[in-house]
């Protein structure tokens, strides 16, 4: 969905490899569309894999040359110790709240 000219991208409850691969496919179309950002809800999130992890990797990667802020917020416990075991908590930049991401991308 669309909140101004930010997506707001709300996550399946799992994302193994299967899904990893199709949410790759819509990650390039919404970096195509060159929103001002795009802010991924966690908070159904249960299960990321690794797979998930490179997802937003490249994504974030894609955004970042085009000027597309790239975020995440609302990650169940279960996610956030994913992606801070990871090392992945110092790439990507995580908030508490959908409010929380939207305020911190309007400032930009």
């Amino acid at each position: 969905r669309e909140q101004g000219k930010t997506l707001i991208v709300s996550l399946p409850e799992s994302i193994d490899h299967v899904a990893a691969i199709s949410l790759e496919k819509e990650f390039r179309e919404f970096v195509a569309r060159q929103p001002e950002a795009i802010l991924c809800d966690l908070s159904g999130t249960k299960y990321i894999s690794s797979s998930a992890l490179r997802i937003f990797l490249a994504t974030a990667k894609a955004a970042k040359p085009a000027g597309i802020q790239f975020g995440l917020f609302s990650p169940t416990s279960f996610v956030t110790h994913i992606i801070d075991i990871s090392g992945f908590a110092s790439i990507f930049t995580l908030y508490d709240t959908e409010d929380a991401a939207l305020r911190a991308v309007s400032r930009r």
